[in-house]
């Protein structure tokens, strides 16, 4: 038997508010971005790099994502990344996202704790 394993684990800050909706089946559906941070040696010192992700919650989590989270809170995701493309002007644009299977939230910059977050982590099997 073949296995194959597609799972991305992310630490960062939101960058912004979640976009929540709602699928005409009613299935809930959440986008955020994720803001990952890294240092690299840079002639005599170091750069920061800062690399953006698109994260796709549903159900719960997304219902989780629009009561809890918001821009700079810190969050801890695991998921699975999805390739595609659209086309602008003639032109393919490839994407990439993380679609959410486990979230937890770590903190905020508005004074929100880990003790105090602890209550509001979850984690759903999605698929």
């Amino acid at each position: 038997m073949s296995r194959s394993i597609n799972k991305v684990i992310l630490v960062g800050n939101v960058g912004r508010d979640p976009d929540v909706a709602t699928t005409a089946s009613g299935t809930r559906v959440a986008h955020l971005s994720l803001a990952t941070s890294r240092r690299i040696p840079r002639g005599d010192g170091f750069e920061d790099r800062t690399e953006w992700h698109r994260l796709t919650l549903w159900d719960r989590l997304a219902q989780l994502a629009e009561d809890y989270i918001r821009k700079g809170d810190r969050i801890y995701v695991e998921g699975r990344i999805e390739y595609d493309s659209f086309e602008k002007n003639g032109v393919t644009i490839p994407t990439a996202e993380v679609h959410v299977r486990e979230l937890v939230l770590l903190g905020g910059p508005n004074g929100r704790g880990e003790a105090e977050m602890e209550a509001e982590t979850a984690a759903a099997e999605v698929e």
